[in-house]
């Protein structure tokens, strides 16, 4: 492993490979798909133009931070320890790409604004030209990168514990008790 490659790694955390695929996933024999997919197979139709948008978004990602590319028959996705965008579909009609984030955005340049699982919103845009590869998308990105690729989103606050919820209401000798159902009005 190069200098390089090991501070890639180190940034990211301890991440298992797949031992059929070479696939990096956040946990030991995750559920995946095993493919031998590529860049180049996704991008074999594409044509300069689409290649060119491709290219320059991922070099914007690469302005985040490390990450590993990791792409499938139907799509490339983005992972820092996890997912968090990704080129769905790339052609004549342009790039869609989709980016994940901790809220909704309002902005007339998404397509789709949708949560998949509480706390986790896609953001889906078609790009078609390379100014659409602007300052306002890397900013996003940035965010999707942090929050969601490297789960910033899942670290404790300061001054709040996990479960918090749970434990509350059982110090000062109250542990044990329960408390009384609350009533609906109604």
């Amino acid at each position: 492993m190069t200098r390089s490659a090991s501070v890639h790694e180190r940034a990211l955390g301890n991440l298992w490979t797949c031992p059929k695929c070479g696939r990096k996933l956040v946990g030991r024999n995750m559920a995946h798909s095993c493919s031998s997919a590529t860049v180049a197979q996704f991008l074999r139709r594409a044509g300069a133009r689409e290649r060119a948008l491709y290219a320059h978004f991922e070099r914007m990602i690469a302005a985040c931070g490390p990450y590993h590319v990791s792409p499938a028959k139907t799509r490339v996705a983005f992972m820092a320890r996890v997912r968090f965008a990704n080129v769905n579909s790339i052609g004549p009609r342009g790039m869609v790409v989709t980016l994940a984030l901790t809220k909704p955005l309002a902005s007339p340049r998404f397509e789709k604004v949708e949560e998949v699982v509480p706390g986790w919103w896609v953001h889906r845009l078609r790009i078609t030209a390379l100014g659409e590869l602007d300052r306002e998308l890397q900013t996003w990105l940035r965010r999707s990168y942090r929050l969601m690729g490297m789960q910033e989103r899942l670290r404790v606050q300061p001054g709040r514990a996990r479960g918090a919820r749970a434990r509350a209401g059982t110090g000062n000798g109250s542990a044990g008790r329960s408390r009384a159902p609350s009533r609906s009005r109604g």
